[in-house]
């Protein structure tokens, strides 16, 4: 397997979440922006790793596999650590569990129809909720 740069920007995506949770837990309003920023650049790297893949012709399997992961992996990572230190807390939460229940519901059904050979392609709007 042979890594390209938006699989690389993937997984950096992936490697930076425990850094962005471990800031989170510091208690510090430095960290806490520190983690904030870190957090917007793994989302902005989210547009650019297939940007770069589709005008490189680098699209691979490895990729399309890793990106849906390692998008839900960092909002829902990110949402699960803020309620469990209350930033998150009372009926804030209720727009929390709904993110968190369409990107289950979301991964589900596109696994359902992956496995019955129906593509479902990810639309600009999707791509910007994150």
């Amino acid at each position: 397997m042979k890594l390209n740069l938006s699989n690389i920007l993937t997984i950096c995506r992936i490697l930076v979440i425990p850094i962005i949770v471990a800031l989170i837990y510091l208690k510090s309003p430095f960290y806490g922006w520190l983690a904030f920023i870190l957090f917007c650049l793994a989302s902005i790297t989210d547009y650019f790793d297939g940007y770069i893949a589709r005008i490189r012709n680098e699209v691979s399997n490895l990729g399309t596999f890793l990106d849906p992961i390692a998008d839900k992996l960092l909002v829902a990572s990110v949402i699960l650590i803020l309620t469990s230190k209350e930033v998150i807390a009372d009926w804030e939460t209720i727009p929390a569990l709904i993110i968190l229940l369409r990107e289950i519901a979301v991964s589900g059904l596109r696994e359902y129809l992956a496995g019955i050979k129906v593509s479902v392609p990810v639309s600009k709007i999707a791509k910007l909720k994150t």
